[in-house]
């Protein structure tokens, strides 16, 4: 019997990182660094296929997605942003559908592309907001939550069906629960628990973490050991969240309690990032997007050509 339970639990957690990553055997990154072609792509996104092999990333400057061979380097135009009507790229997380999601920025919209990179379906949210700033996302086998860098909301809809359905302007907090500046990017890169009880959302400009409860709608502040400011995308292991930190060109991993109320965060890793925003895991190593947001505009120009790196996990 207890044979028997030992088996069932085993098939149960596997069944569960199934749900979570959606494939068993991960393709490992074969190259250091990525080139992402264009003088003005200024890439920002980042999804990973790891049973095919491929991620996907998006211009800021145009709403263009590539997709990457993580084996060969090539790249190859997967969804034109003109031709889609998406002006702008910032998150995206692929679903259990093999479906794209994708974030749009100040633009504030929503879409979603089949596997073929055809557009599915469009949200505009300036029926909830005459301006917003539509940043990150993350999903589970029922939703998809987003985040809204200037306006004090969690959007979600559903991924369970073939065809999503309306937006939910799923939860609205005040500057008591999660403080916004007026100017700026407040909320940023979103992650879910492992037992898919809550969200964590990390606001960028002072580096504060947030616990969202999913059943209650509960806010907490997590109790950091030092703020991790500049926080942008965020990755989630188990209770060890990877946090991206733009401006200091490095990842930083906090390690949560229990409750993931309590964080301790550690030292810094990966060598030679140039403003890196978000991050996809791929087996033992992070494929982080080297934004160079910093270089949009100024005297200083971004250092061509554009890549994404492999960073090794510690």
């Amino acid at each position: 019997m207890k044979r028997s339970i030992l088996l069932l639990s085993g098939l149960l957690a596997v069944c569960f990182a199934c749900t979570k990553d959606h494939f068993f055997n991960v393709i490992e990154p074969d190259q250091t660094s990525y080139v992402i072609p264009g003088e003005t792509f200024f890439p920002e996104g980042i999804a990973y296929d790891a049973k095919q092999g491929f991620f996907y990333t998006g211009s800021l400057t145009n709403g263009d997605i590539l997709k990457v061979d993580v084996r060969t380097g090539t790249n190859v135009l997967f969804a034109p942003g003109s031709a889609q009507d998406r002006m702008t790229c910032n998150g995206m997380k692929l679903d259990a559908k093999g479906r794209l999601w994708v974030c749009g920025g100040t633009q504030n919209k929503i879409h979603v592309l089949n596997p073929d990179g055809s557009l599915l379906k469009s949200w505009d949210l300036t029926t909830f907001s005459a301006t917003g700033f539509i940043n990150d996302c993350i999903l589970d086998e029922n939703y998809v939550y987003f985040t809204d860098s200037w306006n004090k909301q969690v959007y979600r809809t559903s991924v369970a069906s073939d065809i999503p359905g309306e937006i939910d302007q799923w939860l609205t907090f005040t500057d008591a629960q999660i403080p916004y500046a007026s100017t700026g990017v407040n909320a940023n890169g979103i992650e879910m628990t492992d037992d898919g009880q809550y969200l964590i959302l990390i606001i960028s400009p002072v580096g504060k973490l947030y616990r969202i409860g999913i059943s209650d709608k509960s806010i907490a502040e997590i109790q950091l050991s030092t703020p991790v400011t500049a926080g942008d995308g965020l990755w989630l292991e188990q209770h060890t969240l990877y946090v991206s930190r733009n401006a200091l060109n490095q990842i930083f991993p906090v390690a949560l309690s229990s409750d993931y109320l309590q964080g301790t965060v550690g030292p810094g890793f990966g060598d030679g990032l140039l403003f890196n925003t978000t991050l996809a895991k791929a087996g033992s190593y992070f494929l982080a997007v080297n934004g160079q947001l910093n270089r949009r505009s100024g005297p200083t120009p971004p250092v061509l050509p554009f890549t994404v790196s492999r960073v090794p996990i510690p």
